[in-house]
């Protein structure tokens, strides 16, 4: 699966790239020890599939272009709840801005439930 990141949706296990801070300099496709950092339309490409999370991209990047796992928490949090302020902001029925919260409450934690369920099973693969 690739990744390039406009607006933040999701969190990963791997690095990601800001497209549009990417200069197409390629320091980052030379410097991947297992190739999975492509060009495509002149911005770096992260394979999800290929990518060990090693680092060496994101130290090689001179306009820090590739975010590291903790910075992309950071950055998701933020997003989140800067959406969800928004939402409340729009809504002036104080139960309908409690009911926004408890929803977006919800979603988040079954996101949460999917990612532990998959980490189970993938503790289960044969490698």
């Amino acid at each position: 699966m690739n990744v390039y990141i406009n607006t933040l949706c999701r969190v990963d296990t791997v690095p990601l790239v800001i497209k549009k801070k990417c200069v197409s300099c390629k320091k980052c496709v030379k410097k991947c020890p297992v190739d999975a950092i492509s060009m495509n339309k002149g911005k770096a490409l992260i394979d999800n599939d290929i990518c060990i999370n090693c680092g060496k991209c994101i130290k090689i990047c001179p306009v820090k272009a590739i975010l590291k796992n903790k910075e992309i928490v950071e950055l998701e949090v933020e997003s989140n709840i800067k959406s969800l302020k928004k939402g409340l902001e729009k809504s002036k029925n104080k139960k309908s801005r409690k009911r926004m919260v408890k929803n977006r409450m919800r979603q988040l934690k079954m996101q949460d439930r999917i990612i532990r369920k998959t980490i189970k099973e993938m503790k289960h693969l044969k490698l």
